[in-house]
């Protein structure tokens, strides 16, 4: 039935042009998910098929199925994962109550929470700096929450006096030459985001699952103390995995049409040289991803401490609490806690920066083959700062950030270009177990680590690995199994609801945040347990 609602929607409702004024107007139009779903439904129709006639009207002309794409994008998109909920999650009864905290009578129309909940462009939503017209709110554009332009950007022509500027919109249908373009002719000719790469992805999904000022994402203490629910730790293939994929991933195309790509494309994205389908993929990515949340979470601070900064919706007073270690302050009422046991760097009483995207890093750094040393010296300065006075000088952030972000950045696209071979697998285990033992972790960092070795075990049991790696990995199940228990790690299954869209007479079924689920496990965690979990799976990793 959802299904049903949700092609109906598409496919009749007519969606409108843009009516913001020029000053406000994107680069490109957006077009909606409605365009989209002429090829990326049902799949692409076949020669015969009569609606190949009515697609080559539209323009659409070379158009080839070679198991590039899946061409069903939008029936998981639809049907099963949470973006194309993003917006009707302003309309339930927790959102609603933080508005009236925070003072807004129309949350769904707020531009701080809509940067986020929904992929039209702030641009678009008019001259108000607080609030979205009221016209939009019925708008599909608005009320589909994050769709493909959310993530890809605006993919529609503009046509001013002065000049025309292409969208990708019409270019990215034809094989020839779009497929092998670079990223940057893709971005600066047609204002395409391209989330190819592992470090590409994980920027644009830590803008909004972590935050980006010049975007205008920012999560505020304000904002969870009125009841958003706490942003957890990201990890691009677990959530990637959750949403659930709506790609083919490069290592899973049809050896063809892969061979082509390496041949002729104008990036080496995937390192032509060294590729090879049966490496960890997603494990590298796993790795990769930590650099990037690490460097975009010390950059949306320095963003938010620099005064001279921009961003297109209010931008919160500094210090921004919510940068900083939550349970610093909301720490557990326990004598003798593991909070104070475990190695504490810099000065006691110092906030400190939120942990989780620091996890994996050192692990990173390691992986990539880079000096460890030169990493703790690039990180020094921004230690020394915090350390300095509380939350540190606010006009020193730019200074003490910029070298170790930069270094971070390079790592990184470095990283995904090197192979992580399938017999790295246990050693690298070994090496999280490793990381997991050396310190008593908090929750979200913890998590990080499980995440990781997760993903790890979900590659080494694969059909490409060998049967003596298999069988070598199926008896460390349990223990892996026993550590996942101690944490939510599926973030999708929430609490079925129903809610209906502005202008609609009918209502869907949606998924909502369950805090039930997700908080208990947060108040029972115990590092030391978890910390003893790996250091038993260390002993098994070990053992010959």
């Amino acid at each position: 039935m959802r299904s049903s609602l949700m092609v109906l929607s598409l496919t009749i409702l007519a969606t409108s042009q843009l009516t913001a004024q020029d000053k406000y107007a994107p680069a490109r139009t957006f077009l909606g998910a409605s365009e989209c779903v002429k090829c990326h439904f049902s799949g692409l129709p076949k020669a015969e098929d009569a609606n190949s006639a009515a697609l080559e009207v539209l323009g659409f002309t070379g158009l080839v199925n070679d198991s590039w794409v899946l061409l069903d994008e939008l029936k998981t998109w639809a049907n099963q994962d949470k973006h194309a909920q993003a917006f009707t999650s302003l309309l339930n009864e927790r959102s609603q109550r933080m508005g009236k905290l925070l003072g807004v009578e129309e949350i769904h129309r707020d531009k701080r929470c809509l940067a986020c909940h929904t992929g039209y462009p702030l641009a678009a939503m008019g001259g108000d700096p607080h609030l979205m017209p009221a016209e939009l709110v019925k708008n599909l554009k608005v009320s589909q929450g994050v769709s493909c332009e959310g993530c890809h950007a605006p993919s529609g022509d503009v046509t001013t006096d002065a000049r025309k500027v292409s969208g990708w919109y019409m270019p990215h249908a034809q094989k020839e030459p779009w497929r092998f373009l670079s990223e940057k002719d893709k971005s600066e000719k047609f204002g395409f985001t391209s989330i190819r790469s592992a470090s590409a992805r994980a920027r644009m999904c830590l803008s909004c699952h972590l935050g980006n000022a010049a975007e205008g994402r920012i999560v505020t203490h304000e904002m969870y103390a009125a009841g958003h629910p706490p942003l957890p730790g990201f990890e691009l293939a677990s959530f990637a995995a959750q949403m659930p994929k709506h790609w083919r991933d490069f290592d899973k195309k049809a050896d063809g049409v892969r061979t082509e790509f390496l041949e002729k494309s104008a990036d080496d994205s995937y390192a032509r040289s060294s590729f090879k389908p049966d490496n960890l993929h997603e494990t590298n990515s796993v790795l990769v991803a930590a650099l990037v949340a690490f460097s975009e979470n010390v950059k949306l601070t320095a963003a938010l401490a620099d005064e001279q900064s921009k961003t297109p919706v209010a931008k919160p007073d500094w210090p921004e609490l919510a940068q900083f270690e939550c349970f610093a302050c909301h720490h557990d009422l326990k004598d003798r806690s593991w909070r104070q046991r475990r190695t504490l760097r810099g000065t006691p009483g110092r906030p400190l920066l939120r942990a989780w995207p620091i996890t994996l890093a050192t692990l990173s750094v390691k992986q990539a083959g880079a000096d460890t040393k030169q990493f703790e010296s690039l990180w020094q300065p921004v230690e020394k700062l915090l350390n300095e006075q509380p939350f540190g000088r606010r006009e020193r952030w730019n200074e003490a950030t910029d070298p170790l972000t930069k270094w971070l950045d390079e790592l990184a696209v470095s990283l995904e270009r090197k192979p992580l071979a399938r017999d790295a697998g246990l050693p690298l285990l070994r090496e999280i177990a490793a990381v997991a033992e050396s310190d008593l972790w908090d929750y979200d960092s913890a998590r990080q680590l499980a995440w990781a070795a997760q993903v790890l075990r979900r590659e080494l049991a694969s059909e490409r690995s060998d049967e003596p790696l298999r069988t070598r990995v199926a008896t460390l199940e349990a223990d892996l199994t026993d550590i996942e228990k101690l944490f939510v790690l599926n973030l999708i299954d929430g609490r079925a609801a129903q809610q209906k869209l502005p202008g609609s007479t009918k209502s869907r079924e949606v998924k909502e945040v369950d805090l039930e689920k997700t908080l208990p496990p947060i108040a029972d965690y115990d590092a030391v347990t978890f910390r003893d979990k790996f250091r038993k799976l260390s002993g098994k990793l070990t053992a010959k």
